[in-house]
Parts: structure tokens; sequence; C-alpha cells
């Protein structure tokens, strides 16, 4: 049986909340004015219930799993889907794990606290945190190396592409340190659940040694995470978001009119070169 004792140290959770509520807002509002210039001109009605199906399905395909960069390129599409599902998995991991820290903190029972209070929660934590956080760590190495090692001629590194990987590569590090610290304190039993984690483990240290530098460090870790928010609508991460989801909106669209859309696409292509 797994004996789970929670690690306590400070964290500034009063600066924490308040730095997250403004940086969600900005966010929010960015993407709603991005939302709003992109989807002008589609049509408001392609979601009713008589093709509720075939638009899902669409969604689907173009939004979660980008169906167009992948015909475009393979290895493109690869290395796109392990930083698009990675960062998205952890955002969503971060998210959770801030609400189970807010009902705890506002002595709130229910069975989400519970769970992630428990030895099977927190194992499905560092399980999800350490799977994600790898494929969002392999995806930005890979398209680093792709960007500024084997870069194409005709490809152009821009400032902005430097400082989105350099953000994502900082709080993906930054994460897997900060778990480590934390996995110093922790039994073996259960440290070994954090497969990545594990490897940047310090020597031993006990608790009243590694509290600074575990504030510190979640500090650095959280704050660049609210950070990222507010850097998000202005990066090439969002257009990552957005684009999929035009084509989506442009595709359901073209599904209620009955254009021509992906599933029938190939017998309307032409299969002759193009000649003078």
């Amino acid at each position: 049986m797994l004996d789970l004792h929670p690690i306590q140290y400070a964290k500034p959770w009063a600066i924490f909340w308040t730095f997250a509520v403004i940086a969600h807002g900005y966010m929010d509002y960015s993407l709603f004015r991005i939302w709003k210039r992109w989807s002008r001109g589609t049509d408001k009605n392609t979601g009713t219930h008589r093709n509720f199906r075939a638009a899902l399905k669409i969604w689907t395909v173009e939004v979660l799993f980008q169906r167009q960069l992948f015909i475009l390129s393979p290895a493109r599409w690869g290395v796109h889907m392990l930083i698009f599902w990675g960062f998205l998995s952890l955002a969503l991991l971060s998210l959770t794990t801030c609400i189970a820290a807010a009902l705890g903190m506002a002595d709130v029972s229910g069975a989400a606290r519970h769970f992630f209070s428990s030895v099977r929660g927190y194992i499905f934590v560092k399980l999800w945190g350490d799977t994600f956080g790898l494929f969002l760590l392999a995806g930005v190495a890979v398209a680093s190396v792709r960007r500024f090692l084997l870069r194409p001629s005709q490809q152009v590194t821009e400032q902005a592409d430097t400082i989105l990987l350099l953000f994502l590569l900082w709080l993906t590090l930054s994460g897997f340190v900060l778990e480590g610290l934390r996995l110093s304190l922790v039994p073996t039993e259960i440290a070994r659940y954090s497969f990545i984690g594990s490897l940047f483990i310090p020597p031993s240290y006990t608790i009243v040694q590694l509290q600074p530098w575990l504030t510190a460090c979640w500090s650095l870790h959280a704050f660049s995470g609210l950070a990222l928010l507010v850097y998000l609508p202005h990066s090439k991460l969002i257009h990552s978001i957005s684009a999929p989801l035009v084509i989506a909106l442009n595709a359901s669209a073209e599904f209620a009119r009955k254009d021509i859309y992906w599933p029938d696409i190939s017998k309307h292509r032409a299969t002759g070169s193009l000649k003078d």
C-alpha cells in the first residue's frame, strides 16, 4: 500500500491568483477578438442539428488531428502534433490541478478534490504530466533542430519562432526540474511513476533545505506559464490553433452548402500534369 505524504512548501498563492485572473482575462479577450476577426464571412448556421455529426467529424479531423498539415508534410505534422497535444494536455492538467488546489484552499469537498488528493490521483497526474511533458519536449527539440540546424534555404526563422521555442523549452524543463525536487522527498515506490521527472532528482536533501528552492522553482515555473498566456495571442502558437478552426468552419459551411469536401475531393483531382 502506497503512503502519500503531501509536500508542503510556501507558494505565493495570492499574487499568483491575482496575476492568473489578469493574464487569463487578457488572453480570453485577445482570443475572442482574433476569433471574431477570423470567423467573419462564415455561415453562422453550420452547426445545426441536421449536420451536427458531419460538422463534428470535420472539426475532429481538421482541428484535433489537422489533416491538411499531414497532407502537406507528414514529418512536420508529427512534430506539430507532439507540440500541439503536449501543450494542450499539460495546459488541461495545470487547469485541473489549479482548480483542485482552489477547492482545497476553500475547504470544498468533492469527488475531484478527493481523487487528486489520493494515491491514484497522484499517480494519474505524474503519468499524465510526464507523458505529455515528454511529447512537448520532444516536439520542441525536433522543431529547434529543424529550425536552426537543418533549416531549408527557403525557410526564414523569425524572432517570434525563437521566442516561442525558448518559452516552451523553458516551461518544459523547469517543470521537470520542479518535479525532480518534489520527488526527492517522496518514497521511491511513488517517485518511480514520474519516469521523466525522476531523472531530475537531486542528491538527498531535507525538506527544510529544499523549501526555498521549491518555492523559487515553483514561482518561476508558474509565473512563466502566466506569461505564456499573455504572449499566446501574439505568438505563432495561436496560428496553429486558430488556422485549423477556420479551416473547420469553412469546411462545415461547404458541407452545409453541399460543396465538395475532403471525403470526395480525390474524385475531382487532376491526375495529369498541367502544361502551358
